[in-house]
């Protein structure tokens, strides 16, 4: 379950720095990657990982980042920042970095897609999905169980409207 919650948020992830770089990614280059790479941790005893929506919307919006290298200075300002100031770091109160990412969710969130005026536009099917992922997150305080419900949903939905044709 983990793989798939992982890969489909790395591909979402990319889709969404390619609406707004206007770019072209390699989805099945960063499927393969995350799936050799991640392969290759476990064999070091590491955890598995995947492209984090927040840290790249940083990245992104805030930096004005659009190249791969941005990525990997973050990881290493992030190293430096640890090691050499991990004192200091530590006094960072949890309160303001939650608040940090709060900030990061609703400037990522695309406030358009939920208004009613894009609702009714969009097909029952989609809404179905949306909102029983939502509520399936909200219910269960697991993403990837709401995930894998949610994907589940389209599924069913999209063979039902296979079977119909």
């Amino acid at each position: 379950a983990f793989a798939l919650v992982a890969l489909m948020e790395s591909l979402m992830t990319a889709k969404l720095v390619d609406d707004i770089t206007d770019t072209h990614s390699n989805k099945t280059r960063e499927a393969i990657g995350q799936g050799i790479a991640n392969v290759v941790t476990g064999f070091f005893g590491g955890m598995g990982g995947c492209a984090m929506i927040g840290q790249t919307m940083i990245n992104v919006k805030t930096a004005g980042a659009r190249t791969r290298l941005s990525t990997f200075l973050a990881g290493v300002f992030l190293m430096v920042l640890c090691l050499a100031f991990g004192p200091v770091v530590s006094q960072i109160p949890m309160a303001a970095l939650v608040a940090v990412m709060v900030l990061v969710a609703v400037g990522t969130f695309d406030w358009h897609s939920i208004a009613p005026a894009t609702l009714k536009r969009m097909p029952i099917g989609e809404i179905t999905v949306m909102v029983v992922t939502v509520a399936v997150v909200v219910a269960t305080d697991n993403l990837a169980i709401g995930v894998v419900i949610g994907s589940i949903t389209a599924m069913v939905i999209f063979a039902r409207r296979v079977a119909h044709l």
